[in-house]
């Protein structure tokens, strides 16, 4: 299974460096960092639409092949991006059915495990399920490693009383955080297949929330291109858009510099969350 992108060194010490991985239903990603520097970048897509199970194996698949992965890191953190995912305030957290709540919204979790992160500045719970499959191939693999979901950390990728919708684009998805006048309203994962569709999502996000989309700021990040169709389409609603761009807290290496900041922008800036 090749990558889709990738930046490597020759080698790395990895006792000095950290690990970050990034798993949804579409691919994996990986960054690896020293202190502030950043020494390596891969990107997998999934072939095809592959069932849990398929996806397991494409996974292990690149574990395998990837040397750099199977080394001893100073730290792993894996970071997973499944939709299913639920906040749920402090007071409530032990007193609700976790799985009950997660299937009330999403179908039948039998086959998944639930995980939980405590977001602490927000003083709230995301309550998230992984496949089981999935979880069985990182546990293994990645023994000592700490887990999170990627919701639990978008809060703190933009900061700013205005409101922000905050967008990660990617084949046919779009990760997309809400904030009014700086207070987080929602973090949701949207499928489209058409520009219209995905137009759609953020005009429905915005106004279920009653955020006036002339005064929130766009902020787009991932895969979109300002000449495309897709950005277009958005540019007739939203007459604030600006593209994310790479953290001042990293330095890079000088390839990255022939692709747009804003491919990677929201990869880094999970990198440094967790």
């Amino acid at each position: 299974m090749n990558p889709l992108f990738q930046i490597q060194p020759p080698s790395i010490d990895s006792s000095r460096s950290r690990l970050c991985v990034e798993i949804s239903s579409q691919g994996l990603s990986y960054t690896i960092m020293s202190n502030e520097i950043v020494l390596a970048l891969t990107i997998y897509n999934f072939n095809d639409r592959p069932t849990d199970q398929q996806a397991a194996e494409q996974i292990e698949q690149i574990i395998t092949h990837q040397p750099f992965l199977q080394q001893n890191f100073e730290s792993v953190k894996i970071v997973y991006s499944y939709p299913s995912s639920v906040l749920l305030p402090q007071d409530l957290f032990y007193s609700t059915d976790h799985k009950a709540m997660l299937e009330l919204v999403y179908g039948n979790c039998s086959n998944y495990t639930i995980k939980s992160d405590f977001m602490q500045q927000l003083s709230i719970h995301n309550i998230y399920c992984v496949p089981d499959v999935i979880n069985q191939v990182i546990t293994r693999s990645f023994t000592n490693a700490k887990h999170k979901h990627h919701f639990s950390l978008l809060p703190d990728l933009v900061s700013g009383q205005g409101n922000y919708l905050y967008c990660i684009f990617s084949p046919g998805q779009i990760k997309t955080m809400l904030k009014k006048e700086g207070k987080l309203q929602a973090v949701q994962l949207f499928s489209f297949i058409t520009p219209d569709d995905a137009a759609y999502h953020l005009l429905n996000l915005c106004q279920s929330f009653e955020v006036n989309v002339t005064n929130c700021e766009l902020l787009l990040s991932g895969m979109i291109t300002e000449n495309s169709a897709l950005y277009k389409e958005l540019f007739k609603y939203f007459n604030q858009i600006a593209f994310d761009g790479l953290s001042d807290q990293f330095q890079y290496p000088k390839e990255i510099n022939n692709y747009p900041s804003h491919y990677f922008s929201h990869l880094f800036s999970v990198a440094a969350c967790v």
